[in-house]
């Protein structure tokens, strides 16, 4: 006896986990972006190292999302960041999480809070902790 089985439905069940799983991650990114814009110990002169933050949220090694934040402020953050995450590798699953401006190492490398925030936020909401 041969039992016949459809399975239509299971591709679905996956989309619809990934569309969930990039809305997730996409929103705790956005919520890192904020989040390190405020904590930021730098003084903020241009503007840019603020400006320039971004990310992307891939899935199974494709882009799915992508944001910028504070594209008003000046077309050299802007060109920066867009650039660097157009050439960043996007294998797996993950949130690649940058700021575009060429400096950004340098301050970071004196003590200053460039990225740390967003990377700690994002590590303890990615593995549900507290």
């Amino acid at each position: 006896m041969k039992i016949g089985k459809d399975i239509a439905d299971l591709d679905k069940f996956i989309n619809g986990i990934e569309d969930e799983v990039v809305d997730f991650m996409d929103e705790k990114a956005r919520e890192a972006v904020k989040l390190q814009q405020i904590e930021a110990n730098y003084q903020n002169h241009t503007w840019n190292l603020r400006s320039s933050l971004g990310y992307v949220v891939t899935y199974d090694g494709k882009e799915k999302r992508r944001y910028i934040s504070g594209m008003n402020y000046g077309d050299e953050a802007a060109d920066a960041i867009t650039k660097w995450l157009n050439e960043v590798n996007k294998s797996g699953t993950s949130i690649v999480f940058a700021d575009g401006m060429f400096y950004a190492t340098f301050v970071s490398s004196k003590g200053y809070d460039v990225l740390d925030t967003a990377e700690s936020y994002l590590h303890k909401a990615l593995n549900g902790r507290k």
